[in-house]
C-alpha cells in the first residue's frame, strides 16, 4: 500500500494496512543534529509530503534564517533564532487609512507562480513516483490578518463590529481565491489550512464571533477545495474545544489540534470516529523534556483514541531543536509499532 492509499484509507475509515505517518521536523532540528538525524528522517519517510508554493513558509529560506525578512505582503518578520519562523513585529495596516487603501499582492503572486511553476510541477511530481499524499499550500486567514494589522488592533476590530474586519477579510479572501486557483490546478490530494484559534485555556476569540466572521470564509473557500475533489487538512493550536463542531461541520478531513491542553478523554468523546486526528505528541512537554518511554506511552494512547471504525489516525510528532534526539527515534519507532 502507497502512503496516499494509506492516507485516503484512514480520512475515510477504510483500514489502511498500519498507521499513516507524518513528521514535522524544523530545520533548526537539522542543523543541531545534522547528518544523524537526516538518516533518521530518510529511514522514515513520510506518507504525506507538504509541498509549499510562493508566499507559503518553507519555500524560500528567509523564514529561517536571522534577521528581517519583508514577505509578499509586505509584513516584516524578526528572526532571532535560525532553524525557527520568526515574528511579524511592525503590522503594515495598524492604520485605518492604510486599511482602506490596500490592495492583496495578487499580481505579485501570479507573476511569482510562474516563475515557479516548474519546480513546484517537478517536487509533486517526485511525491507521486514515491507514492506520497501531496498536500499543497497552507491557506491562513486569521493569522494573515494578524500579520497585516496587529493582533490586538484585530480584536479590537471584531469586538467593535466597525467594519474594519470585514474590509481586512475582503483583502485576504481576494487574495486566497486567486491562491487556490492555482493550487487546485495542480496534482495534489489536498490543501493545508492553518489558524491557531485558542489560546492553553480557552478560545481568542468567542466562538459565536467565529460562526459569524470567520466560519462563512472558511465554508466558501472549503467548498471551493471539495468540489475540485482535494482533502482538507486543518491546524490550529491552543484550546478549540468549543469550536469543533464547527469544524465538523464544515467538513474537515483531517484536524491537527493540542489535544492534551484540553484533555485527551473530552476531546476522544466529540472527534474519535468522525474525523481524522492528525496526531500529535505533546510537542510543549513531551517530545522536549519527556522520556523515550512517555514518547512510546503517548503515542499508544493516542492510537487507542483515534485509531477506531477502520480509520480516523495520522500519527504526527514535531521536532524542534529542543526535542532530544532519542525522543526522534522514539517517535518514528511508535508510529511504526
Amino acid at each position: 500500500m502507497t502512503g496516499r492509499e494509506r492516507v485516503l484509507r484512514a480520512l475515510e475509515f477504510r483500514n489502511p494496512d498500519r498507521i499513516p505517518l507524518d513528521a514535522w521536523i524544523m530545520p533548526g532540528a537539522f542543523s543541531k543534529y545534522g547528518e544523524e538525524l537526516c538518516r533518521l528522517a530518510e529511514q522514515n519517510p513520510p506518507d504525506i509530503m507538504p509541498i509549499p508554493g510562493p508566499s507559503d513558509h518553507g519555500f524560500t529560506p528567509e523564514y529561517y534564517q536571522r534577521g528581517t525578512y519583508v514577505d509578499l505582503w509586505g509584513c516584516p518578520w524578526v528572526n532571532v533564532q535560525p532553524g525557527l519562523i520568526g515574528e511579524v513585529k511592525d503590522h503594515i495596516l495598524a492604520d485605518d487609512e492604510r486599511l482602506d487603501s490596500y490592495r492583496p499582492p495578487v499580481e505579485p503572486f501570479l507573476k511569482w507562480w510562474e516563475e515557479a511553476k516548474p519546480e513546484i510541477r517537478e517536487n509533486i511530481s517526485q511525491a507521486r513516483k514515491r507514492g506520497q499524499f501531496i498536500l499543497g499550500g497552507w491557506v491562513s486567514l486569521f493569522e494573515r490578518m494578524q500579520f497585516l494589522r496587529g493582533t490586538q488592533e484585530l480584536f479590537i476590530d471584531i469586538a467593535s463590529k466597525e467594519g474594519n474586519t470585514e474590509k481586512l477579510l475582503a483583502i485576504v479572501m481576494e487574495f486566497y481565491h486567486v491562491y487556490l486557483d492555482r493550487w487546485l490546478e495542480c496534482d495534489i490530494d489536498g490543501v493545508g489550512f492553518g489558524d491557531d484559534w485558542g489560546s492553553q485555556i480557552s478560545t481568542l476569540i468567542s466562538p459565536s464571533d467565529f460562526r459569524e466572521i470567520f466560519k462563512p470564509r472558511y465554508r466558501e473557500l472549503f467548498t471551493r477545495v471539495k468540489k475540485a475533489g482535494k482533502k482538507i487538512f486543518f491546524h490550529s493550536d491552543g484550546w478549540i474545544y468549543d469550536l469543533y463542531d464547527d469544524f465538523l461541520d464544515l467538513g474537515i478531513d483531517a484536524i491537527n489540534t493540542q489535544v492534551w491542553c484540553m484533555g485527551i478523554e473530552k476531546v476522544r468523546g466529540k472527534l474519535a470516529g468522525k474525523i481524522t486526528a492528525w496526531g500529535e505528541l505533546n510537542r510543549q512537554y513531551t517530545m522536549p523534556a519527556g522520556s523515550p518511554e512517555d514518547v512510546h506511552r503517548e503515542a499508544r494512547l493516542l492510537k487507542d483514541c483515534f485509531a477506531v471504525n477502520g480509520g480516523g489516525f495520522i500519527g504526527l510528532g514535531s521536532v524542534l531543536p529542543d526535542v532530544p534526539l532519542e525522543n526522534a527515534r522514539a517517535m518514528f519507532a511508535a508510529w511504526n509499532t
